[in-house]
């Protein structure tokens, strides 16, 4: 089924009414596991699936951020402000925005990332529960986004200690209110066919081009950045190379010899020549490059050609 037709269905065997009364399936959301950042002001396309195709596309787009493995959510919201008259009569001022603090225990190159995120109404956000229920809010259009955001803000580190390990945090505030409490979007699990919660963000791998010698071979060192271990199981198809800023792929190779480390085949190379290499989905023109169902981007190493 299309986005549009899984938007507020819920499915609990009888017909459900709208309004106040308690018959039919209520729409309710457990803690929250997943965070899924989108660009400020993106709108899914109401008539593709939902999917993990769908999902990927967008953060190969570079339009979706997922923060998996959410381990603690706060609620931050301040109360609503009420002024009271002389003569006790009550007056509504302003209501609280939204505010919630998510907690992880991803490690040190988490923390960076987060901190990578730290902006103000650059990310709208969509959040998913421990169950893969879905919750965004209607764009103009009427379509599904994330709710706005203001402030995102990474927290210090908390440290480990002999009772407690490390965490990493992220601040962020919602800044329409109406979003939550009227125009709110909910996806159940059952209306999928994937598990939102299984998904990851974007993995990196590092390059490392050795310096080419004249002819028609590179070879290039990968490992994942987290971890450091060989980034494996990939072959020429999944480089972009570039020879004095000219685009000139590898036509061959793979690292097959040594676990990690790719000899490929490149079109001539003479003295001088400036090489460049990263990982490149070159059947979908896209930066990212999905290996072992999960989506990996590189950096870009670049040497200089010798004798």
């Amino acid at each position: 089924m299309t986005i549009a037709e899984i938007l507020n269905v819920i499915s609990c065997g009888v017909s459900g009414t709208l309004g106040t009364g308690s018959r039919g399936c209520k729409a309710a959301m457990e803690r929250i596991s997943s965070i899924w950042l989108l660009a400020a002001g993106t709108v899914l396309d109401s008539a593709r699936t939902l999917d993990i195709e769908y999902v990927q596309e967008l953060q190969a787009e570079g339009k979706l951020i997922v923060l998996k493995g959410v381990q603690n959510w706060g609620d931050n919201t301040p109360d609503d402000v009420v002024e009271e008259l002389e003569g006790g009569t009550k007056l509504f001022v302003r209501g609280g925005k939204y505010e919630f603090e998510a907690s992880f225990i991803n490690g040190l190159f988490f923390h960076s990332a987060l901190h990578s995120l730290n902006s103000q109404s650059a990310y709208d956000a969509i959040f998913v529960d421990v169950s893969g229920n879905i919750l965004g809010t209607k764009s103009l259009t009427g379509g599904l986004k994330g709710f706005t955001l203001g402030m995102v803000r990474a927290k210090k580190l908390q440290w480990g200690s002999d009772t407690a390990a490390q965490r990493e945090g992220l601040m962020m505030q919602l800044t329409e209110r109406v979003e939550v409490d009227s125009d709110w979007y909910f996806i159940e699990r059952g209306n999928l066919n994937f598990t939102p919660t299984s998904i990851d963000g974007v993995n990196e791998v590092e390059l490392d081009l050795s310096v080419p010698s004249a002819g028609t071979s590179i070879t290039v060192t990968a490992k994942m950045k987290v971890g450091g271990k060989p980034f494996t199981g990939i072959d020429y198809n999944d480089f972009l190379a570039t020879k004095n800023g000219t685009t000139s792929n590898p036509t061959a190779g793979d690292d097959s010899v040594t676990t990690g480390t790719y000899v490929l085949t490149v079109p001539s190379l003479a003295l001088n020549d400036v090489v460049t290499i990263r990982l490149y989905d070159n059947s979908e023109n896209m930066a990212v490059i999905t290996s072992d169902s999960a989506l990996w981007k590189s950096n870009t190493d670049s040497e200089t050609t010798i004798a």
